[in-house]
């Protein structure tokens, strides 16, 4: 039996996934990253990637560039191996909540747990793009110095226009 059915199939996956997406909205550090989302459409996509997780995880799936891939953009706002872990507890405490038994736990997290370095790479990635555009900005800016500043960027547009 896969490890979807002894937690109790999809009738428990969809309780649990709502009950997991409560406890990250009430997460001061996790919720900014859910503003402005479809939160019907996230707690599907989890669904799909849990019960993907717990039965049997395709061999065409490459799941590291798949989780990269879908968390990209929280990447850039900051999400990071922190975050990762505050996630991976509230889904332990899920699990506990519901009573589930600590081996099947145990067994869920550990093909969970793999995915952390996903997010300390993506942090990493993240971070050297943000460096990467502070110093094209500053180049950029000290363009514009070198040619007399603003002002002369505008006279000078306005004589090649004129």
């Amino acid at each position: 039996r896969t490890l979807l059915k002894r937690l109790g199939g999809e009738a428990a996956l969809e309780a649990a996934v709502d009950i997991f997406y409560e406890k990250l909205m009430a997460d001061a550090d996790l919720s900014p990253f859910f503003q402005g989302r479809d939160m019907d459409q996230l707690k599907h996509h989890q669904r799909q990637f849990m019960t993907i997780a717990f039965t049997k995880i395709p061999e065409s799936l490459d799941v590291g560039k798949f989780m990269f891939e879908k968390h990209e953009k929280l990447f850039l706002m900051g999400l990071n191996e922190l975050h990762f872990d505050a996630v991976a507890g509230h889904f332990i405490a899920t699990l506990n909540g519901m009573g589930v038994e600590q081996k099947l736990i145990d067994e869920a997290v550990g093909i969970i747990a793999p995915l952390r370095p996903i997010f300390e790479q993506g942090a990493a990635n993240a971070k050297k793009h943000e460096e990467e555009k502070k110093e094209e900005d500053e180049q950029q800016a000290h363009l514009l110095e070198r040619i007399g500043g603003e002002s002369a960027l505008k006279a000078a547009v306005n004589e090649f226009y004129t």
